[in-house]
């Protein structure tokens, strides 16, 4: 089994450092500070002094490319999809979400993870404030119209999702059970089916952000564990980067003009076990590129 080490990269001391991403275009770094309500960005060639910092005035959770759009990023808010201007520091609200069937539960919950399938879906979890009640779920904007997902129970925290190179599999993690789960997923209609456990992390690590790479492996952050893991199509451990100095290490993503550069955010915790810093480590398997949000 292959073990690296990650090393530190940015001192960013994030409350809560979330949402890695790495554009291609201009070999740019960006990543959220939730707790703090911030922003960063960081261009790779000159690092962390040269940083540019948003102060948001409400917190961001998930940053993904907009196509075509060097100015915006999609962000989820609170409870939203929105466009973030760069430029501007503002978020022009697309939809938000709503439960329909008890409102008392917009106040218990806010947006976690998401990504956008190859399709140009964002999809997006939601995630108890207690990180205790099962009242998290999956949703999808599609058209501008944003509706609850089949695929996936309720959940405290949902992390997630990704997608198999070819598609045809989806990864959904329920955080404080320490489940990966995996669904058939049918590209062309956006339809999860088929729940099956992929992967349970050993000694009461819980599964965070997820990231893949081109032989189809997924990489997990072990939040609590200071570590990421790769697990194979059929969720063997294949390698394991500990992350000195990250116990609650929160997300990787892909990035480098190679994309053979992981990144990983981080919690900062009272104690001194978790810095909230950004660690970088160089593996052998590029990951995939994520999907860009298309503005209708």
């Amino acid at each position: 089994m292959k073990q690296y080490t990650a090393e530190e990269w940015l001192p960013s001391k994030s409350g809560l450092g979330e949402s890695p991403l790495y554009r291609t275009q201009d070999d740019t770094f960006f990543f959220v500070d939730i707790k703090n309500k911030l922003l960063h960005t960081v261009p790779l060639s000159k690092g962390w002094d040269e940083r540019q910092t948003l102060e948001l005035d409400e917190p961001v959770t998930r940053l993904d490319i907009v196509n075509g759009e060097p100015n915006l990023l999609a962000a989820q808010t609170k409870l939203g999809f929105a466009l973030l201007d760069l430029i501007k520091g503002t978020l022009d609200l697309i939809t938000d979400v709503h439960h329909v069937e008890d409102a008392s539960i917009d106040d218990k919950v806010r947006m976690n993870d998401g990504a956008i399938d190859a399709r140009g879906r964002w999809w997006a979890g939601t995630m108890a404030w207690d990180e205790k009640s099962k009242i998290g779920r999956l949703w999808c904007l599609q058209g501008g119209r944003v509706n609850e997902a089949s695929a996936g129970d309720r959940s405290a925290v949902l992390n997630g999702p990704v997608w198999s190179p070819d598609d045809k599999i989806m990864y959904l993690c329920d955080t404080p059970e320490g489940k990966i789960y995996q669904y058939d997923y049918d590209v062309e209609n956006g339809k999860a089916t088929n729940k099956r456990l992929f992967a349970q992390l050993e000694g009461g690590g819980m599964p965070d952000g997820l990231a893949v790479d081109i032989e189809g492996h997924v990489w997990v952050a072990a939040n609590s564990q200071g570590k990421i893991v790769r697990l194979s199509p059929e969720g063997v451990v294949t390698a394991t980067c500990t992350v000195p100095g990250a116990k609650m290490c929160s997300c990787p993503t892909f990035g480098g003009k190679d994309m053979k550069t992981i990144f990983i955010t981080s919690i900062r915790d009272e104690d001194g076990g978790s810095t909230g810093n950004v660690y970088r480590i160089d593996v052998d398997v590029a990951g995939i590129r994520r999907h860009a949000y298309k503005k209708n």
